[in-house]
């Protein structure tokens, strides 16, 4: 079938191209200005996700690398003890007997000190004097054993506790720290632990164990779960023989 378009027809056609037309040339400006609204809340957008992001993560950083308490690094034999110090003396209360006091300042340089020591009711007394006022940290040590940590708090302030490089802590079988960590990480492959606030608490304890106890108490309990199974099995064994014996005992008689 064919259309023919007559000249009323064809008219109306154009008139509707041009008023197309027209709204297409009106309708430019607004559809440019849509798109420039939706390219800026796009990379405004984004930057606001990347603020989320970034921000925390800074906030973290810097907290770990403005931590200003005292740290007790652990060994197999002994405790390596960082203290901030803002003072010109300082008197320790330590369970342990302590050695190699060493003070160095804000440049990493070595301050002289001078101390002196008692002995009372089973605590070491030290008193420090460092003959100017000092700011930077004291380091020194004291004798450890075992994989249990005890620490009486005197202090305010955070304090960390970084474990021997090798061992963990966190499984209730094998181990935990009481009172649990504001923070735990893993620090240059050693288990580090942090409590923001140690004046809440009168001792700190750490029993640890090494990285790769799970998987082995894991393994021996697996075994120990066949053997029962197989004692199970040998036992109802046992049982349905003798039972088997005794009805035939029976039948003879």
């Amino acid at each position: 079938m064919k259309v023919y378009l007559t000249a009323p027809k064809i008219l109306c056609v154009r008139k509707a191209i041009k008023k197309f037309s027209i709204w297409i040339l009106k309708s430019a400006p607004l559809i440019k200005g849509y798109a420039i609204l939706l390219h800026k809340m796009h990379k405004f957008t984004s930057a606001l996700i990347a603020l989320f992001i970034i921000v925390p993560m800074l906030i973290l950083t810097a907290m770990s690398s403005d931590f200003n308490g005292t740290t007790y690094y652990l060994h197999n034999t002994k405790v390596e003890v960082v203290q901030p110090i803002n003072a010109t003396k300082l008197e320790l209360v330590l369970s342990e007997k302590a050695e190699n006091f060493t003070l160095t300042d804000s440049h990493g340089k070595k301050i002289e000190v001078n101390s002196s020591y008692a002995f009372w009711r089973g605590e070491h007394i030290y008193t420090l004097y460092f003959g100017q006022h000092a700011l930077g940290n004291l380091s020194y040590s004291t004798p450890h054993q075992g994989q249990q940590f005890f620490l009486i708090l005197k202090q305010d302030g955070p304090l960390r506790i970084v474990l021997p490089e090798g061992y963990v802590t966190g499984e209730r079988l094998l181990g935990i720290a009481r009172p649990t960590p504001n923070d735990t990480e893993i620090k240059e492959g050693r288990m580090t632990l942090t409590w923001q606030n140690a004046s809440k608490y009168q001792m700190i304890a750490v029993s640890y164990y090494e990285q790769n106890a799970p998987s082995a108490m894991r393994i021996s309990l697996a075994i120990l779960a066949v053997l029962a199974v197989g004692l199970l099995i040998e036992y109802y064994s046992s049982i349905r023989r003798l039972r088997t014996i005794r009805d035939e005992t029976e039948k003879k008689l």
